[in-house]
């Protein structure tokens, strides 16, 4: 087997036998950049619950761009996401509105059966969805999604048993979508 690497984030493989030569490039993930020190002190303040601080560090990067407030953390983890893990509705909801991505925020607070932040994401998700657009937890790039692409809100609410997020997400019209063929 030999690896050809192509520095424009295309990598081609070929295979070679006894007679088989096969060539197939493949598109590299889009992997996270090294996080300034201005964007570690936001996600540590974010951690931490520090309202005060992200408002400030949000409202400077719209001001100065100088760092991405959906930046994620060397573990893939995104401001809403340490905002979501540590429960903390009060951040979720200030990111939220300041403008953070949500990306695949509404599985993950399924995910740590955070009520009040599915509540929260889905009523976004209520004002900003178009419809014949994907929404989204479904536009996140599947390399660094934590979850695979045929997971929905409704499918992980129903693995983790939650029969209050369930009811939510009934009473707001989620269906199962049609399965693939086999």
């Amino acid at each position: 087997v030999k690896v050809q690497f192509n520095f424009w984030f295309q990598v081609g493989v070929e295979i070679e036998g006894p007679g088989i030569v096969h060539t197939q490039p493949f598109d590299m993930p889009n992997l996270p950049t090294p996080l300034t020190l201005e964007e570690k002190k936001y996600l540590l303040s974010v951690e931490r619950g520090d309202t005060a601080t992200v408002r400030k560090c949000i409202k400077r990067a719209y001001r100065n761009h100088h760092i991405d407030i959906n930046c994620v953390d060397p573990l893939g983890r995104s401001a809403l996401t340490l905002a979501i893990e540590g429960e903390n509705l009060e951040m979720t909801e200030l990111l939220i509105v300041m403008g953070v991505e949500p990306k695949d925020a509404l599985l993950q607070a399924i995910n740590s059966e955070f009520v009040e932040a599915v509540e929260l994401l889905l009523e976004y998700e209520e004002i900003v969805h178009k419809e014949g657009e994907p929404y989204s937890w479904e536009k996140v790039d599947k390399n660094t999604s934590m979850f695979t692409k045929d997971i929905t809100p409704l499918i992980l609410a129903a693995h983790k048993n939650n029969y209050e997020i369930l009811k939510i997400l009934l009473d707001r019209g989620a269906t199962l979508p049609m399965p693939h063929d086999v």
